[in-house]
Formats: structure tokens, sequence, C-alpha cells
């Protein structure tokens, strides 16, 4: 063994045995855990900073355990309390899956469906305990564990310290949304496009196949799928995009045929979707609304198919038509402005899935309340991140304030709507223009992505590698 031996008539501590622990200064004493020397600049123990950190930490955990309570049971007392309202969809999901189990006829297997196929599987799931009272019950306690579920994945990846704002403001915009954001299908897709947008940057495949088991759900999920594949590089949009998305839709359509299903009634989605006319509360609805209101009549007709609320006039027929060719050039031209942006990656997709959710809303003839759901996966985990926040802030202010009016017109003021009430028009048409405008700013900030430095999902400037293996050095 050497020893290292100071030279003569250099000052420096005396040389120790390596097997001896490290003496302390006089008057020192190790700290009574660890039994370390404290840290010569800080005078503290180490691992004390980590101990002082943990009732924070304890103290921030509460809080979100006590916000998410608050929230889910204002939502549920509102789905199920007195005068209720809003959650006349569960009771249709309810009567579906009554339909399936008493007369062996199952919407999307053995007759057409609005809905993708998928959509059976929590519908199904929330009739373990029957279809009767208990369902709408379930229901919300189903929604309510996948939310919880969601907030631990989001809190695992960034931390409490990181998550505690973003998941408070969540759960706030769910309760500002009202019954729409329990008691509707979204509420299943909205936690799995969250996770996917959580770990997407680094988990390509795993995100590709939550978006694609949200887009056989809702359909909505599907875009911020084509986000990612215009990030990701190379064969690695294949191997981790495409192949996983492929499989899970094989996997879908394997179950749906093993169920004696037949094949015209897995699209027939797309059909009942291209039937359907111009809902009064969607954003391209707005103008045609205003003229009826202009010329005192009345705004809408009753779709008994469809249980919906649509208005009409050729107006309404013509925004049909720019529906039709509109959703499709936006959701290619946020996907192109995406794949500009690929140099950052991280930021691409948030903002990019932000712009197709909002965009899908903009452009749909279809403009259920729920729909706002849809906005706020990518700004809860942009928050966490924290970077761009002169962006992030106000977009989720804008969206917090979106989801305070959709829950103030439904289900509360609907029929004043419905009657012209200006108060609740005037609401309706200032929802329409943040989400708009929440597009509009998107766009933009992709736009100007594409035009600075490469960087990381966690904001760290790229050394090499595509989407899926950054190797990132700290600025």
């Amino acid at each position: 063994m050497r020893v290292d031996v100071p030279a003569e008539g250099a000052q420096g501590p005396p040389p120790q045995d390596p097997g001896t622990e490290p003496s302390l200064a006089p008057g020192v004493a190790p700290d009574p855990e660890t039994g370390s020397a404290p840290d010569p600049e800080t005078g503290s123990a180490p691992g004390a900073a980590r101990r002082a950190d943990f009732p924070r930490e304890l103290w921030l955990g509460v809080w979100l355990l006590v916000v998410f309570a608050a929230t889910h049971a204002v939502l549920i007392y509102q789905s199920l309390g007195p005068g209720a309202s809003g959650s006349s969809d569960v009771w249709l999901y309810a009567w579906w899956v009554q339909q399936g189990v008493v007369q062996g006829g199952w919407v999307g297997i053995d007759a057409a469906w609005v809905y993708p196929v998928g959509a059976l599987a929590p519908i199904a799931a929330a009739a373990v305990m029957g279809t009767g009272t208990a369902y709408l019950s379930t229901w919300c306690l189903m929604i309510a564990l996948l939310n919880l579920a969601t907030g631990t994945v989001v809190v695992a990846r960034f931390g409490i310290e990181r998550a505690a704002a973003p998941l408070t403001c969540w759960f706030v915009f769910l309760m500002l949304l009202g019954p729409c954001g329990i008691a509707r299908l979204d509420a299943v897709m909205m936690p799995l496009v969250l996770i996917a947008l959580t770990l997407g940057v680094s988990r390509p495949a795993f995100a590709s196949v939550l978006l694609t088991c949200g887009a056989w759900i809702k359909v909505a999920a599907g875009a911020a799928l084509i986000v990612l594949f215009g990030l990701v590089k190379g064969w690695r949009r294949l191997t981790h995009v495409v192949l996983p998305a492929a499989a899970t839709c094989l996997a879908v359509v394997g179950l749906q045929l093993a169920a004696g299903g037949q094949w015209r009634f897995l699209t027939s989605f797309v059909e009942a979707e291209s039937d359907r006319g111009l809902q009064v509360e969607a954003v391209l609805a707005t103008p045609v609304v205003l003229a009826h209101v202009f010329r005192g009549e009345q705004l809408w007709d009753w779709n008994d198919t469809l249980s919906t609320a649509e208005t009409w006039g050729p107006g309404a027929d013509l925004a049909v038509r720019i529906s039709d060719i509109a959703m499709p050039v936006m959701a290619l031209a946020v996907g192109l402005l995406a794949w500009l942006a690929r140099r950052r990656p991280g930021a691409a997709l948030l903002v990019g899935s932000l712009a197709m959710m909002s965009g899908l809303i903009v452009t749909h003839k279809v403009g259920s309340p729920q729909f706002v759901a849809w906005l706020a996966p990518a700004a809860v985990v942009a928050l966490c991140f924290g970077r761009r926040l002169r962006f992030w802030l106000p977009v989720s202010g804008a969206l917090l304030l979106a989801a305070a009016l959709t829950g103030w017109l439904f289900p509360w003021r609907y029929v004043a709507f419905l009657e012209a009430d200006s108060l609740m028009l005037t609401v309706w048409v200032v929802r329409n223009l943040l989400v708009v405008a929440v597009f509009v700013a998107c766009v933009v900030e992709l736009a100007r992505l594409r035009r600075r430095p490469a960087e990381a999902a966690d904001g760290s400037e790229v050394v090499a590698g595509p989407v899926g293996e950054d190797r990132a050095s700290r600025r």
C-alpha cells in the first residue's frame, strides 16, 4: 500500500490509515445518524438537506391528496346529488351495456356505433356492480381512480415539488369544467393522453400504445399521435411509433372479430360522424347562431337519433362543408409545423399536441362541452417541465377560464343558452374565442420553435441522438 508523505516543510494533515474513520475537527461532532462529518461549506451533514426537504414534500403530497379528494367529491356530488345534471351520457352507456348483456347485441360488435369499439372497455368495466343505480357511482369512482393513478405517474416522473402546482391546476380545471370532466368517455381518454405526453419523448413506443388506445376510445387522442410520428427520426419512426400503434390496432381488431363482430362495425363511427349536422355550441356555429339571434329565429333543431341540439339553415350547411375540409388541412399543417420543429422534440410535442386538440375543436362541426377537457394534458406536462412559462402561463390561464365558462354554460345554463339568453350567448362566444386564441398562439409558437436551438425534452441542449435516445448536456 502506498501512502503519500508531504514534502518537507509542507503544511497538511498527517497521513491516516485508510482503514480508519476520518478524523473530525476539534469540537465538531459527527452526524448522529450517518456518523459523517459536516460539510465544510454549509455546516450540515450529508443528507441533511434531503431530510430538511422531506416535510415539504410530505405536505405537498397531503395538499395534492386534499385537492384531489375535494375536486372529485364536488364532481361526484354534481353528478349524483340532488338536481344532478350533465351525467345523462353515463346512463346511455349503462343502457348500451344492458342491451349487450340482456339481448346479446353489443354496439360496435353486433351493431353500428357512434364511438370506436375500444370505448366498450371502460363502459363495460363500469358495469361491474350492475347497470342500475350503482352504474353512475361506479363510473365516477373508476374515473377518480384513473385520475389518481395519472397524478401518481406525473409525480413519479417530475417529483412532487415540480408536479404539485401543475396537478393542482389540473384538478381545479376539472372542478371548473363540472360534470363533463368526469361523466364522459373523454374522462377516460384524457388521463391516457396526459401519461403519454409525460413519457412521450423519452419512451415514444409506450406513448404510441397509450395514444392508440385513447384513439380507439375517442378519436381525438390520435391527434397527439400524429405529432409524435413527426418528431421521431429515421427508422425509429417505424419501430417506436408505427409498429406499436399497428400492434395495438391489430389487438383491438382481433378482439372485436373474436367476439363475433363484423368488419363494417369497426368503422361505423366514421359514418355516424359524417352524418351529423352542425352542433349548436360548436365553435364553427358561432356566426350561424348569432345570425339566427339577430333575425329573431330559433337557434336549433333537435336530433332525436343523437340526442343533440343542432343549428340549421344554409349557413349551417356551409359550415359543415368547411369542417370536412378544414379539419384534415389543419391536422396536416400542424403536423408539418411540429415536424419542422423536431430539433426541440419535447417542446414541439406539447405545443403541437395542444395545437392539434384546440384545432380539432375549432374546426369540428360537433362542439360538445367535454371537448374542452382535451386541452388540459399538454399544459399540465408543460408546466411540470417549467420551460417557456411566458407562453404556457397565459395559455394555462386561458384554459382555466375556458373550463369555467364551459362548466357554467353546461349543464347549469344550457337551456337559457338554447333560448338565446344574452348573458349565456356572451359566455359561449367568449369561450369560443378563447379556444381560437389558444389554437392561434400554439401555431405561432410552433413556427417559432423551428428557429430556436436544439433542445431535449428537459430543456437541455441536445448533443446527439433522435427522439427516444437523446444524449443531453445541461446548459
